[in-house]
């Protein structure tokens, strides 16, 4: 990673002259395009600042939706409308579990009431997946009681972030995306490097990043 404070001084104060020695000889303003010592620098500066920044947000996201989630499980499951089944399949399957090793005809008939509840409750998920759309559509293999919880926290994580991606933190990651993107079209737009430094600097303002960018360098060409 470059330096940014050991750079940034010799940088500046190259260009200064360099740019003053050509208003004085030529007696015009000329745009000076981005050079490649230049360039590499600002996608340094991009590429690192941006990932510390994605790095935050996701962060927040995972730890926030991994908690909000897990408090809303219960709320969940009742909305789904499976919770009494799952509790249902939690006795059964521990009645099951109990009786199976010395009692054949309460193995059979615990089998098959896990294996009932476990169809319905797969049964309901199909149904309520084909209205939330989830994206873990893989309700056909889901077989045990451990299969439907793990398919349940992962469809509420789901939606719990849907429902994190629409708050401000939410929209700040989408946008740092975006932004992203837009840093390094300008970077690549061939302007000025005053224009370039100037719009990097309006969109690091705008998705919080800090970057401190001395005003000497702004004030190039102007």
């Amino acid at each position: 990673m470059i330096n940014v404070l050991g750079s940034l001084p010799t940088l500046i104060l190259d260009f200064t002259h360099k740019q003053t020695n050509r208003g004085k000889n030529m007696g015009t303003k000329t745009m000076q395009p981005i050079r490649s010592n230049e360039l590499n620098y600002w996608q340094n500066v991009i590429w690192d600042k941006f990932a510390k920044r994605k790095k935050e947000l996701e962060t927040d996201l995972f730890q926030e939706v991994k908690v909000k989630a897990r408090q809303a499980q219960s709320t969940f499951n009742k909305k789904l409308k499976v919770d009494s089944k799952l509790e249902q399949l939690k006795k059964a399957e521990k009645a099951y579990n109990d009786f199976v090793a010395n009692k054949e005809k309460i193995e059979k008939e615990m089998q098959q009431k896990v294996a009932m509840l476990v169809d319905e409750i797969r049964t309901d998920l199909k149904n309520w997946n084909e209205v939330r759309q989830w994206e873990n559509s893989s309700c056909n293999s889901l077989k045990t009681l451990f299969g439907l919880e793990e398919f349940l926290e992962e469809v509420c994580y789901e939606e719990t972030k849907q429902a994190y991606m629409k708050t401000e933190k939410g929209r700040l990651l989408a946008e740092l995306n975006n932004s992203q993107d837009e840093a390094r079209n300008v970077l690549h737009s061939g302007g000025s490097i005053t224009d370039v430094v100037q719009n990097l600097d309006n969109i690091f303002k705008r998705t919080k990043i800090d970057v401190r960018i001395p005003k000497t360098l702004l004030a190039i060409g102007n």
